[in-house]
């Protein structure tokens, strides 16, 4: 008979995510007054405790003490890789008597260089980093003495020689695949890019490999690019402006990621202009959370699941072994053809 109560069996409870749920239980600001009272009100009713584990049987001083603290810099909803990461993440580590804690930084916490309250470093075994892009940010983290796994970084990483891993999913080779597939199938000739190329590794990757795959197939780029910074894109009615400013459209866009890709079909559709019989639009990411768009757009579906089994993976291998060298890993990712840019 189950005797532990878990964050995943109050969250079915009160019909929450376990990311809320988690959020309140680790004593995060982010959550409204209603959302906390209702939360710690089921938890004392279920007689949760803090740090059950799936482990009942390990000694006190084992694995279950401490936990997987997961940092990231604003809590991912269901639109982003993050979300699903953190749900196998769980997974993998509990199954070794490891809890895991979810930590949100703040701007605050950014500009102060100071780690989120509920982070006890004594406590935590590991560190896992998801949109964690700020430099300073990222070498306070590395220098706490404890395994940390970066899922992307900012673009100046590697510069910063931090004694942390990388864990990336493949950004060239699909995108290079995907769009001069796109090309040569219909013969495109223009093609521009969506997004801020300087956002983060996999951002910049996305957007190099665009040019390779223009150049291989003599598409013209330049009058078509919308590039600026990442706050500028779900300003109401930006993006409408950016297309307004083009004397022609371009016959495909590429999106750094499927979110822009969901702005810049609105911004199309606004202005009556018909995907993909006008313009063609590819994505990346391939989360099936928007399913009124996802299930048409032309994507690259990144191993959610597997980067969650692969971070695990590396920092239990780091704490058992903490000679363990760090380095880069890549996951493969798949191309999706779908209505938005169809290659049958």
């Amino acid at each position: 008979m189950k005797t532990k109560v878990t964050i995943q069996d109050i969250a079915d409870e009160l019909n929450l995510s376990r990311i809320t749920v988690s959020k309140v239980l680790n004593h995060s600001p982010n959550v409204s007054d209603e959302t906390r009272d209702l939360v710690l009100k089921k938890a004392q009713e279920m007689n949760y405790k803090s740090g059950n584990t799936a482990n009942s049987n390990a000694k006190e001083s084992g694995p279950q003490s401490k936990s997987f603290a997961f940092v990231v810099h604003m809590v991912p909803d269901a639109f982003h890789s993050g979300s699903w990461i953190i749900m196998q993440l769980d997974q993998e580590i509990r199954s070794k008597g490891y809890s895991l804690t979810l930590h949100t930084i703040t701007m605050e916490d950014v500009a102060s260089l100071t780690l989120p309250p509920n982070l006890n470093k004594s406590q935590t075994a590991a560190i896992v980093c998801v949109e964690m892009f700020h430099p300073d940010y990222s070498r306070l983290i590395c220098s706490l003495g404890i395994p940390v796994l970066f899922i992307d970084a900012g673009v100046g990483f590697y510069s910063m020689n931090l004694n942390c891993t990388l864990l990336l999913m493949e950004n060239r080779v699909s995108t290079l695949h995907m769009l001069t597939s796109l090309c040569r199938k219909h013969h495109l000739t223009s093609m521009g890019f969506v997004g801020d190329r300087n956002h983060c590794i996999s951002f910049r990757e996305r957007y190099e490999s665009f040019i390779v795959a223009a150049s291989e197939c003599e598409a013209e780029t330049r009058p078509y690019n919308i590039i600026a910074d990442d706050h500028l894109y779900c300003q109401p009615g930006w993006m409408t402006a950016q297309l307004k400013k083009m004397d022609n459209l371009p016959q495909l866009f590429f999106c750094a990621n499927d979110v822009l890709a969901h702005i810049l079909m609105l911004a199309l559709e606004e202005l009556g202009i018909q995907i993909p019989r006008d313009v063609f639009v590819c994505g990346f990411d391939g989360i099936p959370s928007i399913n009124t768009f996802k299930n048409s757009l032309t994507t690259v579906r990144i191993p959610c699941k597997e980067l969650g089994t692969c971070a695990a993976q590396i920092l239990l291998q780091k704490i058992q072994n903490p000679e363990y060298i760090c380095g880069t890993t890549y996951l493969n990712a798949e191309v999706c053809f779908r209505e938005s840019a169809p290659c049958p």
